[in-house]
């Protein structure tokens, strides 16, 4: 007779190390690192989930450089919203190549596992990305002091590959950004999906996310709620990246409030997106090009529930 096993945490497996999806340690070198900080300690090595880090910023330093092959893992346990440890360093500076930190995913849908990790150091990220590679993923993501710039994770340089997946970020005060590629960082290769950003019936950012240049980049299948400015803003020398199938909850009926194209952005494909404000018609136009040529490609998107292209100005 076979007998289940159900499993409710982490169990430690002689031999297995798998940790919900996929298996991952199988690598020459590749570590898996721990962090809770409910009963973690930076003194601990951190790569048992029994003996945890406290702090993400000692993970990271715990982990290793992966210029080239699998990268370490860092799953976050527990930690604790709008109270951080003491001992964590914001924006923490993720400065370990193809590193992933990740929460507990959970089966289906756009969601996070509820294990928040939220700056309360003042115009400080959560995450800074100062490597290639890195993915974050599974995490809620704040902001939680009053701040006038910045974003809730931002590129510290331009750095290839980052991967922004299945998040909540929620940067609470309207003067700053979700995800911000900073004021000239290149971010090649980017992709943000399965996000969801901001809350319900509040504009939580100036604009959920902020692109300075993400060439190649792809931001499909996420959640934008209130802003108070443009959700997804392609600054004058963003170009040759894709937006595709995002769903917009928009805050006010205003030009370009869903994806704002500044003139001088190029090659960027824009289709499958909607926006929804109030049952009728949207007066104003929230996909909106500031060029007045073909510089960008604009597929079938949605106003409610009627079919745009893109409005050059």
């Amino acid at each position: 007779m076979t007998q289940q096993l159900k499993v409710n945490r982490l169990v430690d497996f002689t031999g297995a190390r798998q940790i919900g999806v996929g298996t991952i340690g199988d690598y020459p070198g590749q570590t898996i690192l721990y962090v809770d900080d409910d009963f973690g300690s930076d003194t601990y090595a951190g790569t048992h989930p029994d003996y945890p880090k406290a702090t993400i910023t000692s993970a990271i330093d715990a982990a290793r450089d992966a210029s080239t092959g699998a990268g370490d893992w860092i799953f976050v346990l527990s930690y604790a919203d709008y109270t951080p440890p003491t001992a964590e360093d914001f924006p923490i500076s993720v400065d370990k190549q193809r590193l992933t930190i990740s929460g507990l995913p959970q089966s289906g849908g756009i969601m996070h596992n509820g294990t928040a990790v939220t700056s309360d150091e003042q115009n400080y990220a959560a995450f800074q990305i100062d490597e290639h590679w890195v993915t974050i993923q599974h995490l809620m993501l704040d902001v939680d002091d009053a701040g006038s710039t910045g974003g809730t994770v931002e590129a510290g340089s331009s750095v290839f590959g980052f991967t922004l997946r299945g998040c909540w970020l929620n940067p609470i005060y309207t003067a700053t950004y979700g995800f911000y590629t900073g004021a000239a960082n290149d971010v090649p290769n980017l992709l943000i999906e399965d996000c969801v950003f901001g809350t319900y019936n509040a504009a939580t950012a100036t604009n959920h996310i902020r692109l300075f240049n993400a060439t190649r980049g792809l931001i499909r299948n996420n959640l934008f709620l209130g802003s108070s400015s443009y959700c997804i803003y392609a600054l004058a020398t963003c170009g040759n990246c894709s937006i595709l199938n995002n769903r917009f909850k928009l805050y006010a009926d205003t030009d370009g409030f869903a994806i704002y194209c500044a003139d001088g952005s190029s090659n960027i494909y824009i289709d499958g997106n909607n926006a929804a404000h109030g049952m009728s018609t949207i007066t104003n136009d929230p996909f909106w090009d500031a060029n007045n040529d073909d510089s960008n490609d604009w597929g079938l998107n949605y106003e409610n529930q009627a079919a745009t292209s893109g409005i050059a100005a």
